[in-house]
């Protein structure tokens, strides 16, 4: 969006698991198709770039006129359960984890970043982590 100052555009969550958000200056993202099951098939889709464009269009339709600068592809790491892993790795005392953010990690992952520093600095998180713990893909002996 040259000539467009984006830098306080509001980050933007669809029903349809769509965003839209921005980075300084003029710059506008928008995305992304989800695509579970797919292995790690990297190609890019028409269908795929037309349904986030449309949605992106249908919201924000003054974006009409702005340069369609890339599509890009990009793998973002998800869990079983849709959680993030937030937290000290088992076993590791000096390693602590935040990844599993599949596509939220971009709108999610600042915050889950900043609770994560809270445990390395050993103080009290405004999250209870438990539900996010790395250990809870761990086997469970019989």
């Amino acid at each position: 969006m040259p000539g467009h100052d984006t830098n306080r555009w509001p980050v933007v969550l669809t029903f349809q698991g769509h965003y839209l958000l921005t980075f300084p200056r003029d710059r506008v993202v928008a995305g992304a198709t989800r695509e579970n099951g797919s292995g790690f098939d990297y190609r890019q889709t028409a269908g795929g770039v037309h349904r986030v464009l449309g949605q992106a269009l249908a919201i924000a339709p003054g974006l009409a006129a702005a340069t369609l600068r890339d599509v890009r592809i990009g793998f973002r790491p998800a869990t079983p359960d849709g959680l993030p892993i937030l937290g000290r790795a088992p076993g590791a005392e000096n390693l602590f984890i935040a990844t599993g953010h599949g596509p939220t990690g971009l709108t999610m992952g600042p915050y889950s970043g900043a609770l994560v520093v809270d445990l390395i600095r050993g103080e009290p998180t405004s999250l209870n982590l438990r539900p996010y713990a790395p250990d809870r893909f761990a086997r469970i002996p019989r």
